[in-house]
């Protein structure tokens, strides 16, 4: 990625780096290559360090020019319109003042300071770290001061842009070392000056009991992203105000609509980051309402369902096949999937399920010794998994059991060896959804092949019989990896 640094203070030396070059800003508004049709534009993001973001002055206009070429640019307009106007930027302060509330607890005479720099993101004053980075994250200016005191707790007084001019000697030192994170240039190998490493944030849950791909798994991302030049880093939920410092991003964690993987996923799409998988997708799989109203409609096989609300609840009940599965739209995991055996339990499951939602899905029971995984990178298969039902259960998942029988056996196949009508019903189906990484998951019985969900975050695991990378070892890692470099390779050409 290419850094433009616009700074009108020539006193100012800024260190230099092979990926960033410093102008004036006479020189970059006058650039050449600025036409925003030019896709290459998305391969730049301008940093802003005019001393003057005043409304209608020159860093205004710097900024405003850098977003109608289609440029990233920080700080952005809207960021500068806030901090210009207390006004608009109050309205952030009492989110800002609960986590410094909640994250600083400094008693008011051991800490001295009443005031501190953050550059990207990033304090000298450790224990403001956290207050810090969601400063940052919320407007987005390379250099603020913050004014804190006390009155009873800790609270924000005021939040201003620094001119970079103004800063002292040690104060210049530590911008320059979170200019340097912040703009990949810390992390260039020396050894290759012509070409700056690609940096893939790794999204985990180190807590997840469950999680979409295990600690070996996430040790193979990180060794596949280094085979192929680049860099991989497991980040956390914290870590969303650094998300600009990567270049592609990878979710490993238990999508939801409702949680901070959503908008991770938002974030890098706004910021013109590739991401697997993106926002579109996992408000398509996530929710069995619309996957279902998508498959039926380009009709993909699926098993018989019904959408039920509570006004129908009781008159369907008389009149289904038993035993029927009922679904919440947003469960994972198995979780809020319940089998009934007659209309009794129909009416007792589905209206305690519709306490939580709107409405449910109700879904003709398909027995089977095992379902059907097909991975899906980019609509080409990548691999292919029998996942066997839990001892003495009739899902894969058995959340009542511990050990070794809360989850069934897997058996992985070669992707050419697998049936050709499972593949062709997955790609079909995952077709519809986009074209980032899915796990689908079907049924085949004498009656045909039946998809049953599509995953935006499906498992890729390793060190267990039937693991996702059994067949292909490192190869799949490399895969997914290098297709997240070619999306960020893509949108710079």
């Amino acid at each position: 990625m290419r850094h433009y640094i616009v700074l009108e203070n020539d006193k100012v030396k800024i260190r230099p780096a092979i990926d960033r070059t410093v102008l004036t800003p006479n020189e970059f508004i006058n650039l050449v290559d600025k036409a925003p049709t030019d896709k290459k534009r998305s391969d730049v993001r301008i940093i802003n360090l005019c001393s003057d973001y005043e409304y209608l002055s020159m860093g205004y206009y710097c900024s405003l020019m850098a977003e109608a070429r289609g440029n990233r640019c920080i700080p952005s307009v809207n960021s500068v319109l806030d901090l210009n106007w207390k006004r608009l930027y109050e309205k952030s302060i009492p989110e800002l003042n609960e986590l410094l509330q909640k994250t600083f607890k400094e008693p008011e005479g051991d800490f001295p300071l009443r005031s501190f720099h953050i550059y990207f993101g990033r304090t000298h004053a450790e224990k403001l770290q956290d207050v810090s980075r969601k400063i940052f994250d919320t407007f987005r200016c390379p250099i603020l001061e913050v004014e804190i005191r006390f009155k009873d707790k800790w609270e924000i007084i005021s939040i201003e842009p620094v001119a970079v001019g103004a800063l002292t000697p040690s104060q210049f030192e530590r911008f320059h070392e979170a200019l340097d994170v912040f703009t990949g240039s810390k992390w260039i190998n020396p050894k290759s000056p012509k070409k700056s490493q690609k940096w893939v944030a790794i999204l985990h849950d180190p807590k997840d009991k469950m999680p979409p791909s295990n600690e070996l798994a996430l040790k193979k991302f990180i060794q596949a992203a280094d085979a192929l030049g680049a860099q991989a880093e497991l980040i956390t939920r914290q870590d969303m105000p650094r998300l600009m410092e990567y270049d592609a991003l990878l979710i490993r964690e238990t999508t939801a609509i409702d949680n901070h993987t959503y908008r991770f996923a938002r974030k890098a799409e706004s910021e013109g980051i590739p991401v697997i998988d993106d926002p579109e997708s996992i408000m398509r799989c996530c929710n069995k309402v619309f996957l279902f109203e998508l498959l039926n409609a380009h009709k993909i096989p699926t098993p018989k369902t019904t959408v039920l609300d509570k006004k129908s609840l009781r008159e369907f009940a008389k009149s289904a096949g038993y035993p029927m599965v009922l679904k919440v739209p947003d469960g994972a995991f198995s979780v809020g999937v319940v089998k009934v055996r007659n209309d009794n339990e129909m009416v007792d499951v589905g209206t305690r399920l519709l306490n939580d939602s709107a409405i449910i899905l109700a879904q003709e029971f398909m027995p089977s010794e095992f379902d059907w995984r097909v991975g899906i990178l980019n609509g080409k298969p990548l691999f292919v998994c029998q996942y066997f039902m839990a001892p003495n259960h009739w899902q894969i998942y058995n959340h009542g059991a511990k050990g070794d029988d809360s989850l069934g056996d897997a058996r992985s196949w070669k992707v050419d060896e697998a049936p050709k009508e499972v593949l062709d019903v997955a790609l079909a189906a995952a077709k519809l959804i986009g074209n980032g990484l899915y796990g689908v998951d079907l049924k085949q019985n004498d009656r045909g092949v039946f998809v049953i969900e599509i995953n935006d975050n499906p498992n890729v695991d390793s060190g267990h019989p039937g693991a996702e990378d059994e067949m292909m070892g490192m190869d799949l890692y490399k895969t997914i990896i290098q297709d997240l470099l070619n999306r960020s390779e893509s949108m710079y050409k």
